[in-house]
C-alpha cells in the first residue's frame, strides 16, 4: 500500500509539472501550443513509466517518508536525473525512428519538467517527515535532556529524539562554550548557554538529565564539564569516544552513566580487526587464568572473533563462572571450562593434548604485590612454575603461539610478584631458544582500572563509607590503562610477532604497552572524591600510611639498558637490550639451575629469607625494599 501511495503521487508530479512546464513554454503562442499538445500525450505515457520505473529498481519507494535523509534525497535526485537522461534522448532519438522531420516535444520543456520533478519529488517526501516530527513530539516527555556540546554527536542524537517518539524524550536546550553558537540552534533546539551556565538551566527548565555529546574530549575536559554540572542535582551521562562508536552513527541508546574511568583519560584505541580476526577465527586458543580480570577481558575480546574453541582455566571456581556467565550473555557458545591450577601436570596435559591450542595465553598469576611479599613461596610456586610448566605445554603440544601477560613490577624489581614475574620473563626467553617452531613473547604493561586489587574499588569503598582515603605516599605515581584497551593492544601484539624474526639475543620477543604519562595517585584520589563524594557541606580526608612492603614509588616499563623499538601499531613497542652483554643474566644453564633450586625451596616451604636469596640468583636485577617488618603480619590497605 506505501509503494502504490507514492507511486500514484509520482504520477501526478510527473504529469502536471511536465503539462505546467509545456504551458510555460509556450504561454502567448497558442498557434505552437496546439501543435505541441498533440505529442503531449505521447510523452507524458512515457514520462510516467520511465520516472516509475527508474525509481523503483533504484530504491526510491522503500524510502520511508517520515524518516527521510539527506543520504536518501541524495537517491531520490539521482533517479530523477537519470530519469531525465532517458526522456532526453528518447526524444533526441524521436525524429530517426519516426521518421518525422520534429521532436517529439521541446528539449527544453524536458530538461525545465524533469528538474521540477525532482525537486517536488524530494520536497513531497520531506514534508511527510517535517509534519510527523511536528506532530508526534510528545508534550509530556518523561525526560528532559540538556546537551552538553553542539556539534556533530549533539546534531545526530538531537535528530533522532525527535523522529522517535517512543523514547519519550525532549531535548530542551543545549550548551556549549563556543561563542559563535550562542543563540543559535540544533534541530530546532537552542544553544542557551556555555558549559557554566547548566546548573541554572537545570533548574529553569526542568532538565531531568545532563549527557555530554563531546565524544573526542579529553579526560581534563570531561573533569571540568563534570565538576561544574554536578552541582545541578540531575544525573550525567556521556556519549562514547568516536573510536568506540564503530557504526558512526549517534544514538541514546549509546549515551552511558558517567564513569570515573571518563576522567582519567580516553584515549584512541585502534587495531587491526581483520588480522586478529583471520589468526584466531576457526581455531582453538586457550587462556590460564581466564576468571581473573585481564583474562575473563581476554576470552569475552576473543569470543568476537569467532574462534573455533576457547579454552578456559582458572583455579577459583567462582570466577569462572562468572565468566561463563558472560559468555552466555555474549551468545558464545564454543568454550569449555576447566576449574584446575596451572601447577597440576597431569591436568593440564589432559587439556593439550585434547584441545591442542594454536594461541595460547597465559594470564594466570599471583599479582598482589604485600601478600606475595608474605607469601613468596607461592609466588615463585604459581608465577615461576606455573609458567614453565604451561609454556612447555604449549610448546609440547604444537601450539603456535605463547603470550605470557607480565608487569611494569617486572622491571627493576623490589619486590617477590615483581622478581617472579620478571623470571616468567626470562624463562619465556630461554624456552623461545628452545622450542622455536613456537612463538613465545611476553606482553609487559602497567596497572590497569577496575581490576582485581587496583585502588580504583578500595578508594571507592573508602569514600562511600565517609572516608578518610588512604594513599601510601604523597610523591606515588603509576602507568594507568583500561582493561579494554590493555586487551585489545595484546591481542595486537599476538599477530605482531611475524613482523621481526625474534632476536633471542637482544630479547626481542617482550613487546610493552604505551601506558601514556604515570598517573598521580594524589590526584586520582582527588578526581575520585569529586566524582563519588556527595556531601557538599563536609570535606573528605586523604591520610598518608607510609610505602607497605615492596612497593615503589613509582614504576617503569623498560630497564635502563632496554630500548623500546617502534612496531606498525603506534601503542605497542618491541623491547631489546642495547648490547647484548646486558641482555642475559648469565647462561641459559645458570639460569635453568638456579631456576630449579627456588622451586625446590619454595616447594619445600623453606625460610622466607632463603627463597628471597634463590630468588635474587635467578634474577639478578631483584633488589629486595626494605620496608615494614617482613615476618610479622602486614595490614594490606
Amino acid at each position: 500500500m506505501h509503494h502504490l501511495l507514492a507511486m500514484a503521487i509520482d504520477v501526478v508530479i510527473v504529469l502536471l509539472l511536465y503539462y505546467l512546464v509545456l504551458n510555460f513554454r509556450f504561454a502567448g503562442s497558442f498557434a505552437d501550443w496546439e501543435t505541441w499538445t498533440d505529442n503531449f500525450a505521447i510523452f507524458a505515457g512515457m514520462a510516467v513509466f520511465v520516472h516509475l520505473v527508474i525509481n523503483w529498481f533504484t530504491g526510491v519507494y522503500s524510502i520511508v517518508g517520515r524518516y527521510m535523509s539527506l543520504a536518501q534525497a541524495v537517491r531520490v535526485g539521482e533517479a530523477g536525473i537519470l530519469a531525465l537522461a532517458v526522456l532526453f534522448c528518447i526524444v533526441v532519438a524521436w525524429p530517426l525512428f519516426t521518421h518525422d522531420a520534429g521532436y517529439l516535444i521541446p528539449r527544453s520543456v524536458i530538461i525545465g519538467g524533469g528538474l521540477a520533478v525532482i525537486i517536488l519529488m524530494i520536497g513531497i517526501r520531506f514534508s511527510r517527515r517535517l509534519v510527523f516530527e511536528v506532530t508526534q513530539q510528545p508534550e509530556n516527555t518523561t525526560q528532559r535532556l540538556l546537551l552538553v556540546g553542539a556539534g556533530q554527536a549533539a546534531d545526530m542524537l538531537a535528530r533522532e529524539i525527535k523522529r522517535t517518539p517512543s523514547l519519550n524524550t525532549k531535548v530542551v536546550a543545549l550548551v556549549d562554550d563556543r561563542r559563535d553558537l550562542l543563540n543559535m540552534s540544533i534541530q530546532g533546539f537552542p544553544v542557551l548557554g556555555s558549559v557554566a551556565d547548566a546548573p541554572a538551566l537545570v533548574e529553569k527548565l526542568g532538565v531531568t538529565q545532563i549527557i555530554v555529546a563531546i565524544p573526542s574530549a579529553t579526560a581534563e575536559e570531561i573533569v571540568s564539564i563534570y565538576r561544574v554540572c554536578k552541582t545541578a542535582g540531575v544525573p550525567i551521562k556521556i556519549l562514547p569516544s568516536l573510536a568506540d562508536l564503530v557504526s558512526g552513527v549517534v544514538s541514546l541508546r549509546d549515551a552511558r552513566d558517567l564513569d570515573i574511568k571518563d576522567l582519567l583519560g580516553r584515549p584512541n584505541i585502534e587495531t587491526n580487526v581483520g588480522a586478529i580476526s583471520e589468526y584466531i577465527q576457526g581455531h582453538t586458543v586457550l587462556v590460564t587464568g581466564a576468571g581473573g580480570s585481564i583474562g575473563s577481558e581476554l576470552c569475552l575480546q576473543i569470543a568476537r572473533f569467532s574462534p573455533r574453541r576457547l579454552v578456559v582455566i582458572d583455579h577459583d571456581e567462582s570466577s569462572l563462572y562468572a565468566l561463563h556467565e558472560s559468555l552466555q550473555n555474549v551468545g558464545f557458545r564454543q568454550y569449555v571450562l576447566y576449574p584446575a591450577s596451572i601447577l597440576q601436570q597431569e591436568k593440564l596435559d589432559k587439556i593439550f593434548a585434547l584441545h591442542r591450542p594454536r594461541l595460547v595465553f597465559h594470564a594466570a598469576a599471583y599479582k598482589h604485590v604485600p601478600l606475595m611479599e608474605l607469601s613468596p613461596d607461592e609466588a615463585v610456586l604459581n608465577n615461576i612454575k606455573g609458567t614453565r610448566l604451561v609454556a612447555k605445554m604449549a610448546a609440547h603440544y604444537g601450539a603456535e603461539r605463547f603470550v605470557n601477560i607480565s608487569t611494569d613490577k617486572a622491571v627493576e624489581p623490589v619486590n617477590v610478584m615483581g622478581a617472579t614475574k620478571r623470571a616468567g620473563e626470562l624463562i619465556i626467553r630461554m624456552l623461545a631458544e628452545r622450542y622455536p617452531q613456537t612463538q613465545f613473547a611476553s606482553v609487559r604493561f602497567g596497572n590497569v582500572l577496575g581490576s582485581q586489587g587496583s585502588v580504583i574499588p578500595i578508594f571507592r569503598s573508602q569514600i562511600e563509607t565517609g572516608g578518610p582515603v588512604t594513599i601510601t605516599h604523597p610523591d606515588m605515581t603509576r602507568y594507568f590503562m583500561l582493561i579494554e584497551e590493555a586487551v585489545q593492544l595484546v591481542l595486537q601484539a599476538a599477530i605482531m610477532l611475524d613482523e621481526n624474526e625474534v632476536d633471542q639475543e637482544r630479547g626481542l620477543n617482550t613487546f610493552i604497552l604505551e601506558m601514556g604519562n604515570p598517573v598521580s595517585i594524589v590526584d586520582l584520589a582527588q578526581r575520585m572524591i569529586d566524582f563519588y563524594w556527595k556531601d557538599e557541606a563536609r570535606s573528605l580526608g586523604v591520610e598518608f600510611s607510609g610505602l607497605r612492603p615492596g612497593e615503589k614509588l613509582d614504576e617503569r616499563l623498560t630497564y635502563p639498558y632496554e630500548e623500546a623499538l617502534p612496531t606498525s601499531h603506534a601503542l605497542v613497542k618491541r623491547v631489546c637490550a642495547k648490547s647484548e652483554a646486558t641482555a642475559h643474566n648469565g647462561t641459559t644453564d645458570d639460569f635453568e639451575r638456579s631456576l630449579e633450586e627456588l622451586v625446590h625451596i619454595a616447594e619445600g616451604h623453606g625460610e622466607r629469607r632463603a627463597i628471597i636469596g634463590a630468588l635474587m640468583t635467578c634474577v639478578p636485577d631483584y633488589a629486595p625494599l626494605e620496608g615494614l617488618p617482613l615476618e610479622k603480619p602486614v595490614a594490606l590497605v
